[in-house]
């Protein structure tokens, strides 16, 4: 567990993994040079289990977490966060589920997604089959989440980038090793107004994630494929530059272009590779594009995508929501 001036939220996040029904483990803290009383809050717990490093100097997220690898003496090292609240049977969850699929080296599960006073805000409810078909857009699995073993991460050369940084490794594991997603929730995951990646270093992290996501694709497509950036966000659920756009064609392309890559996808031999989990994947994100783009653009300009696209089914379910609407009758 990396700490950075967490003191508000750290005891909370220690005594949940104190308190695990799971109890042989060793627990590294990495204390990244905080200004406020976090080491207090930390050394406040006297467990044997909980092992103190304070960097020299502030490293950053990513070499704070090499350095916790590197001093890790298990095979498999679980990941938390600061202001994150583990659930009591996690761990031991998470070691019964490792021991079902033991040839894996990253392991992920559900979270619930809550504010500062964790209350709920939403609970992602994701399928496993499809993890592999959509990390290559986006970062489904939630950081603190993970155990990974030891020896894959530094055979991938563990964190690698300042931002973004367990999207990055998450894929490159994926291009080695077996991931597996065990569909339960097992960890509150906060967010707050000190959150990295929503509020302090925004900008930072979606650059970052922008460039992932052209290197991930050009995987697939090949070194020289070229992409406009607003299809890279809409893979990326960004649907605001497409929709500002109005033009209704720049939507179908960006579609096509989708089913080139997942082709692609389908086509590259992997350890985690399914087709038919790929195509089932491909297709409900294709799906999910196309009908928000259908109910979000003006009427006729909606009506325009789903004929260019053969939407028929859609375009009658649509037309036959405005019909009721006019009625004033339920949709």
């Amino acid at each position: 567990m990396p700490v950075y001036n967490a003191e508000r939220f750290l005891a909370a996040a220690i005594e949940s993994i104190l308190n695990q029904s799971f109890r042989d483990f060793e627990f590294l803290i990495i204390d990244d040079c905080s200004t406020d009383r976090s080491v207090e809050v930390i050394r406040a717990f006297p467990d044997p289990r909980i092992r103190l490093y304070r960097n020299d100097r502030n490293l950053g997220i990513s070499a704070t977490l090499n350095r916790g690898i590197a001093l890790a003496e298990s095979a498999y090292i679980a990941r938390m966060d600061s202001d994150d609240v583990s659930h009591p049977d996690r761990l031991q969850k998470q070691y019964d589920f490792i021991q079902a699929n033991p040839d894996g080296a990253l392991y992920s599960c559900w979270v619930r997604v809550v504010d500062e006073n964790r209350q709920l805000v939403r609970q992602d409810v994701f399928e496993s089959a499809y993890y592999y078909y959509n990390l290559n857009f986006i970062c489904w699995i939630y950081h603190p989440t993970v155990v990974y073993r030891k020896d894959a991460v530094q055979d991938v050369g563990g964190y690698t980038t300042p931002y973004a940084e367990d999207f990055e490794l998450f894929w490159q594991l994926t291009r080695k090793y077996k991931h597996y997603h065990q569909p339960e929730v097992l960890l509150d995951y906060r967010v707050t107004g000190q959150s990295l990646h929503q509020v302090v270093r925004k900008q930072e992290y979606e650059q970052a994630q922008q460039e992932q996501l052209l290197r991930n694709v050009r995987y697939y497509a090949g070194a020289d494929y070229s992409i406009p950036a607003s299809y890279l966000e809409c893979y990326r659920h960004n649907f605001k530059p497409l929709l500002e756009q109005q033009d209704v064609q720049e939507i179908v392309q960006c579609i096509r272009e989708l089913d080139y890559l997942s082709a692609s996808i389908v086509a590259k031999e992997n350890v985690n590779r399914d087709p038919e989990a790929i195509r089932a994947a491909a297709a409900y994100k294709r799906q999910f594009i196309i009908d928000f783009f259908a109910r979000n653009l003006p009427r006729r300009k909606g009506t325009l995508l789903l004929l260019k696209l053969g939407q028929l089914p859609l375009l009658v379910k649509i037309a036959s929501s405005h019909t009721l609407r006019k009625l004033g009758l339920p949709c």
